[in-house]
């Protein structure tokens, strides 16, 4: 009896059977004790609750450390069957249609919920959108977002990507001014929203003729037949933002025929071998690190035989730059005729000499024999700030017959 009792009751855990405890007196002798029923019910129960709680723990780790996103991205298309981005982008014109947020997921268990919300950041941070699914494994997820009826209101955009409703990755995106496409002025469910680019009122027009000498300048403007454009705004949001009513005064070349107008403390110079206009806000201001460059190419003298070639090759330099992203590529309506036009982002030094993120727009005009490049850049706060004064001038921008 004693051999049994050793061989089997000395190998047990107490804490599975708490009504007995095995006490050992000497070498060779055990007592069995029985314990109060109370005192044996309330550590059992204390024990199968630690063990819960242990195995929750367990269980919760599990999901945290394993699911994971990456690759957050925004494109206006995704692959119809891995739903992989098909054109990255963080910045869309007012006439797109649906966007898509798209991110990656790994090593997701059965059942892990992924959730995407969209919020409107112009003014108060608004949701405006929400979209969710259930996945597991690895693959790309993709969640869209559609404009209201009354069209996208310009500004700034952010997605946050949630697993199991924690915050896992976030990307902003801004929607900028599409040339015929009327202005937003907020979402439905928005109570007075104001409006994101206010119409600029205009003083009397003041007219600026053309200089007929150059004007020495430090500057290196590169020669038409390779532009090298002005470095731009801060990476990921390049957006119209609200700002103070603006006088603009009209600038005229008579004699490669076309005008604008610019907002009225602005000034320009010349600059480089051919003598491009740099126009830029006054010095000792925010908008004096604002470069606006109208390049003229002759296409007379055979150098650049299109505008779909020049505009190729402004492209084939950005996409050679350390660090410089083409975001966007499409066509607008300028000066009454269809332009193309990109957006781009690059790291490049401002006034003050510091490294920064910079954002450009550049389109390019047909205006026979001639080419019209115009480029807007500045750093981040600085464009989004004046996004609208930029699209006052070439929504101003006229053609007239060039001088003979």
């Amino acid at each position: 009896m004693r051999r049994w009792l050793l061989a089997n009751l000395r190998l047990v855990p107490v804490a599975l059977y708490p009504s007995i405890v095995v006490v050992p007196k000497r070498a060779e002798m055990y007592f069995y004790i029985i314990l109060d029923k109370r005192i044996s019910m309330r550590i059992l129960f204390f024990y199968l609750v630690a063990l819960s709680l242990i195995l929750t723990g367990c269980e919760a780790s599990f999901n945290l450390s394993t699911a994971h996103l990456s690759d957050p991205a925004m494109s206006t298309a995704v692959d119809p069957e891995t739903k992989a981005p098909l054109e990255k982008a963080t910045i869309f014109p007012a006439d797109v249609k649906t966007l898509y947020a798209t991110a990656q997921l790994k090593s997701a268990p059965a059942d892990t919920a992924v959730k995407a919300l969209f919020y409107y950041l112009e003014g108060k941070k608004q949701q405006i959108a929400e979209d969710s699914v259930t996945a597991e494994g690895g693959k790309y997820l993709s969640f869209s977002l559609n404009p209201p009826e009354s069209g996208w209101p310009v500004g700034r955009y952010e997605v946050e990507f949630l697993i199991n409703n924690e915050v896992k990755e976030k990307l902003g995106f801004s929607v900028v001014p599409a040339n015929g496409v009327p202005v937003s002025q907020g979402f439905p469910t928005t109570t007075n929203q104001q409006a994101v680019v206010p119409d600029a009122p205009q003083s009397a027009p003041v007219t600026t003729e053309t200089p007929t000498a150059q004007v020495p300048n430090t500057l290196a403007a590169p020669s038409p037949s390779n532009v090298t454009p002005t470095p731009p705004p801060q990476a990921t949001d390049l957006s119209a933002s609200p700002q103070p009513a603006v006088s603009y005064k009209t600038f005229r070349d008579k004699q490669f025929g076309f005008s604008f107008e610019l907002p009225e403390n602005w000034s320009f110079q010349t600059i480089g071998a051919n003598s491009d206009y740099l126009f830029s806000g006054p010095a000792g201001t925010p908008e004096a690190e604002i470069s606006v460059i109208v390049q003229i190419v002759d296409t007379q003298k055979g150098v650049v035989a299109s505008l779909k070639d020049q505009m190729l090759s402004l492209i084939n330099q950005f996409a050679q730059m350390t660090g410089a992203k083409i975001k966007t590529k499409s066509q607008i309506q300028v000066a009454g005729q269809t332009a193309p036009f990109f957006l781009v982002t690059y790291p490049a030094e401002n006034i003050q000499k510091q490294k920064v993120s910079f954002g450009l727009t550049q389109l390019g005009l047909d205006h026979p024999p001639y080419l019209i490049l115009i480029s807007y850049s500045a750093p981040r706060e600085i464009y989004q700030q004046n996004v609208s004064t930029f699209q006052h001038m070439m929504d101003s921008l006229k053609l007239t017959s060039p001088a003979k």
